[in-house]
């Protein structure tokens, strides 16, 4: 199949969001040799005037992208991007959730450690990843996205900044605290399990290509539309080798299995924006793949996807019952998340992948907002994140346990929280399009959720210790935990201007 570049469509401004990222990145990095600039404030409010830009860009950039009503081409760099408000909408997101991360160097790094231009540089290369991730027109330039990411990820993992300065050589007797060994067990675990799931994800790559002769995905899609040889095994096979190595990504059941153990030894400010980030990269890339390249064959993939929906959202909610910690209870959390946003893949209707926006959106205040208190609230050790920290919060900081409250009745679906809505939307898009079942058993995964949730605000308002110290909010983080309330409050009392919103970003 003969390749033919296209310079015409090489559209620059369309990708200058991550262009700029990608050049603060490698400024940074620089600047850490000069002793002069290697410091927090100077590395740290660099990150925030790239990350500014971009966003503001992205803005600008949204409202002049590629619709279905404008008729305009979204394929740029020869089909192997797409340029339209989809994955413009998922670069706001990307952009607002690397804020998180970057207002914990609070703690992670420390002023006198070496590494901390490289902590930014990783975090923004990350963060480059993801939003081409999300443009990806072509299954090489999604995995190479998806690689980009994955590594920066791979090492901040084990970014503890509590294990050392930066300057031990291999020789160095130091003493390993345990957030060192957990975020080093942390960053083995998702590197190994990482590169098994990358392996079986370009092999299902590979298998559609051969199968089909074509990588662009909205090619693929006419081909199995148009041509029933390429409805064949090695398509099937790839399918399925390709939905597992993204389900590791999004933390799937049975594909789960990482995600609590990583989010607990990594440094919180990653965990926060794994948390939501991964998610979203990886949902974006897969809401193209299956309702642009595979709707052929959704009676093949459906009732796969709807399995994987239902068994992530009762292990998810049904696990967390059981955790002590916080950042594990996030985790499965997460998961039990997962299982609701796939509803709006199984769906295959544009109702569905606008709801799969408008949660991924409201998500990202709830989650991060939950995060940012657990950061405040986080001790040393390996009870640093125990939910008995957080015994009669309500009496040492009101407004924090407000907060925290706030979240978790959201992230349950309690009315008039944007949670609620959000799980909403989803279940809307599944009983219009007559998927009864799934609605209902992702209900009763709602049910089982409170449980855990409410007993966060149980320990805040009806458990007292006086051992455990008053929190310290740094002014970033107060930041975070404001502006999340004020957006899950905003979104409850007005979810039909997100949700309209959300219906004009998408393309297909």
């Amino acid at each position: 199949m003969e390749t033919v570049i296209n310079f015409d469509d090489m559209n620059w401004l369309a990708i200058a969001p991550e262009l700029i990222i990608t050049a603060t990145a490698l400024f940074i990095l620089l600047a850490g040799l000069k002793k002069g600039m290697n410091t927090l404030p100077i590395l740290s409010r660099v990150s925030l005037v790239g990350i500014a830009a971009a966003f503001l860009l992205t803005l600008t950039l949204w409202g002049k992208a590629p619709t279905v009503a404008n008729g305009n081409d979204p394929s740029i760099f020869s089909g192997a991007l797409i340029y339209d408000r989809f994955s413009l909408t998922f670069n706001l997101i990307f952009l607002l959730m690397s804020l998180f991360a970057i207002f914990g160097t609070a703690r992670y790094p420390q002023e006198h450690h070496e590494n901390k231009a490289e902590y930014f540089t990783l975090l923004l290369m990350a963060l480059v990843g993801m939003m081409f991730l999300a443009k990806s027109g072509n299954l090489i330039t999604a995995f190479i996205s998806l690689e980009l990411f994955s590594i920066a990820l791979y090492i901040l993992c084990g970014f503890s900044a509590k294990h050392g300065t930066g300057k031990e050589g291999p020789h160095s007797d130091t003493k390993l605290s345990w957030e060192t060994l957990a975020s080093q067990e942390s960053t083995v675990k998702y590197l190994l399990t990482g590169a098994f799931s990358s392996a079986i994800l370009v092999y299902g790559m590979a298998l559609i290509y051969a199968g089909s002769g074509a990588t662009e995905i909205r090619t693929i899609g006419q081909l199995l539309h148009e041509n029933p040889y390429t409805k064949n095994t090695l398509v099937y096979v790839g399918m399925g080798l390709m939905f597992c190595g993204f389900a590791f990504k999004i933390s799937l059941v049975p594909f789960h299995s990482w995600t609590p153990d990583v989010y607990q030894g990594a440094p919180t400010p990653i965990t926060g924006f794994m948390s939501v980030a991964t998610k979203a990269a990886a949902f974006a890339v897969v809401a193209r793949i299956f309702f642009i390249a595979l709707p052929e064959l959704e009676n093949i993939w459906m009732p796969i996807l709807f399995s994987a929906s239902v068994l992530t959202m009762l292990v998810g909610n049904t696990a967390a019952i059981f955790q002590d910690d916080l950042k594990r209870m996030l985790a499965y959390s997460g998961i039990a998340h997962a299982g609701y946003l796939l509803i709006g893949i199984v769906t295959n209707t544009q109702e569905g992948m606008a709801s799969i926006l408008f949660y991924l959106a409201v998500y990202l205040f709830m989650n991060v907002g939950a995060f940012a208190v657990v950061f405040v609230m986080e001790g040393d050790g390996k009870e640093g994140n125990s939910i008995y920290r957080f015994k009669g919060l309500a009496k040492n900081n009101p407004l924090l346990a407000v907060a925290m409250s706030l979240f978790m009745v959201s992230l349950a679906g309690f009315p008039p929280t944007a949670g609620f809505f959000g799980k909403l939307f989803v279940f809307y898009a599944a009983v219009k399009k007559g998927y009864i079942l799934i609605t209902v058993l992702a209900v009763i995964a709602s049910i089982i959720s409170i449980y855990f949730y409410l007993r966060v605000i149980v320990m805040m308002y009806f458990h007292e210790d006086e051992t455990i110290p008053q929190p310290v909010i740094h002014k970033g983080m107060g930041a975070v935990i404001t502006v999340s309330c004020a957006v899950v409050v905003g979104i409850g009392l007005f979810p039909s201007f997100l949700m309209e919103l959300a219906r004009g970003a998408i393309p297909f």
